[in-house]
């Protein structure tokens, strides 16, 4: 005589499909708890100033096409998450500003032929709040630091000797600075 099991024959499809669906509704659920991921999580702009001007960006590096992926980033990131309304300066209720404090590449893999496998892009840099009524520091990120890598060599040679940078290397950058933008915010989004 055999003992009949109410545990399935296949326990560990059934554990699985079962594990899959507890995992899935406790991700659908968190956000009915007021929990969110914290690049979407809201935040709190220095004494509720909402209406914005982007006044300065410091760089002090040779590469000037950092500057305008800094303000687009920054822009983004504050839109999507303060309900930010970017305006003049004269109709700004606080001026941001944000200084580059240090932009390297580095070859952080190399093969066998000394061929460079992978690199990163770093950026370090801090992000000012200022009233516009009374010209004060109203709040400051501290240094913010962010880095990504990318394959390949950084620059290339191109025909007529001189180097030029790779598309990998401006898209590492890009992601970094996102990352950063997206550390800036998520620090507006602690209490303060």
């Amino acid at each position: 005589m055999s003992k009949q099991s109410s545990f399935p024959e296949n326990w560990s499809t059934w554990l699985s499909g079962n594990l899959l669906w507890a995992v899935l509704c406790i991700a659908l659920s968190l956000p009915a708890c007021g929990y969110e991921l914290t690049a979407r999580a809201p935040i709190q702009l220095p004494q509720d100033s909402t209406r914005l001007y982007l006044d300065k960006v410091t760089n002090p590096t040779t590469e000037t096409w950092i500057e305008p992926m800094l303000r687009s980033s920054l822009r983004d990131e504050l839109t999507r998450r303060g309900n930010v309304t970017w305006v003049d300066r004269s109709e700004a209720e606080a001026t941001v500003n944000i200084d580059v404090r240090s932009y390297s590449t580095a070859d952080s893999l190399k093969g066998r032929d000394d061929i460079t496998l992978k690199s990163a892009a770093s950026i370090q840099m801090v992000v000012t709040f200022f009233s516009t009524k009374t010209n004060a520091l109203i709040w400051t990120s501290g240094p913010i630091t962010a880095s990504e890598s990318y394959r390949g060599p950084s620059e290339t040679q191109s025909s007529s000797g001189t180097l030029q940078s790779t598309s990998g290397k401006r898209e590492a950058t890009q992601e970094a600075i996102d990352l950063a933008m997206r550390k800036v915010a998520d620090q507006l989004g602690q209490k303060f």
